[in-house]
């Protein structure tokens, strides 16, 4: 049976709890065991953190990665910008030994050394690699034949995409849509970018990036967007709500994690899913799903 360390992130911790238990669940039935890591801090966010102290982006992400070392457990990430990050540090660490050893004299003063012993992998690529689209299919008791999903994969996971997948046209999230009985539509923004990046500045700006991927959803008739990122979960999920509310418009494409579609596709209920939790609801998804 495979284990891995989980790091949900702070996103899903403390904003989207339900994602982090739909995944526990998808996850055991898979036989795939997890254990929380604790005493986790921020991963930390690789850009502004980065771009205010290299080396304290190193060593905070570094001494996250030395509790999963310690545990002898691969690490697993929910979160495309905790991977980014998490999965940057550990690459470099390992590859650059003067860096290493700078990094692991910060880490002495709290007793701790990198090491190097794990890889630091997204849900995507547990899924994809280590279990794989055939293991998956034997778990799926409801396929979800004649579902149109549409797929974002979002702009922070192709650093480690690059490592199994084609990043120009990558296939990874598809044939994982595609292993539950689905229908993968392709649309002309699918490479486009959440935009919550912009939110702090300009939440306009960041309203009108998600409004031209949701007019591309809407135009080639998707049933619902799946993600594999909490952060692009939350933009386009509030921000249909938002363009509903001050512009007058009708979105209504429900988002889903993948763990949660893969929750449907498995005959988990509507509670055990957490689309009670989300801003835009689908009849035609909650007639797929038990206990609705």
């Amino acid at each position: 049976m495979k284990k891995y360390a989980l790091f949900p992130g702070c996103l899903i911790s403390s904003r989207l709890p339900h994602l982090e238990s739909i995944t526990l669940k998808v996850l055991e039935k898979l036989g795939i065991k997890v254990e929380l890591l604790e005493n986790v801090t921020c991963c930390p966010e690789m850009v502004s953190a980065k771009m205010v102290n290299v080396k304290a982006w190193y060593t905070i992400a570094a001494r996250n990665i030395c509790l999963a070392e310690e545990k002898g457990l691969d690490m697993l990430t929910l979160c495309n910008g905790c991977n980014a990050t998490l999965f940057r540090v550990n690459e470099d660490l390992k590859r650059d030994a003067k860096l290493r050893l700078e990094v692991n004299r910060i880490l002495k003063e709290v007793g701790r050394k990198f090491e190097g012993k794990i890889s630091v992998k997204s849900l995507l690529r547990v899924l994809y690699q280590d279990v794989g689209q055939n293991e998956i299919k034997k778990y799926v008791r409801k396929p979800l034949h004649g579902f149109k999903v549409a797929v974002h994969y979002g702009c922070h996971i192709f650093d480690e995409i690059a490592h199994y997948d084609d990043i120009k046209k990558p296939k990874s999230l598809k044939d994982l849509v595609t292993a539950l009985g689905a229908d993968v539509i392709s649309y002309s923004s699918e490479m486009l970018c959440c935009g919550g990046f912009a939110l702090p500045l300009s939440e306009e700006i960041s309203l009108k990036l998600a409004e031209e991927k949701l007019i591309d959803l809407v135009n080639v008739g998707a049933d619902c967007l799946v993600v594999i990122c909490p952060y692009c979960f939350l933009q386009y999920d509030t921000a249909q709500a938002l363009l509903n509310e001050r512009y007058n418009k009708n979105f209504e494409i429900p988002v889903l994690y993948y763990s949660q579609l893969l929750g449907v596709a498995m005959g988990l209920s509507y509670r055990d899913i957490g689309l009670e939790f989300h801003e835009i609801k689908s009849t035609k998804l909650a007639q797929l799903i038990s206990g609705y």
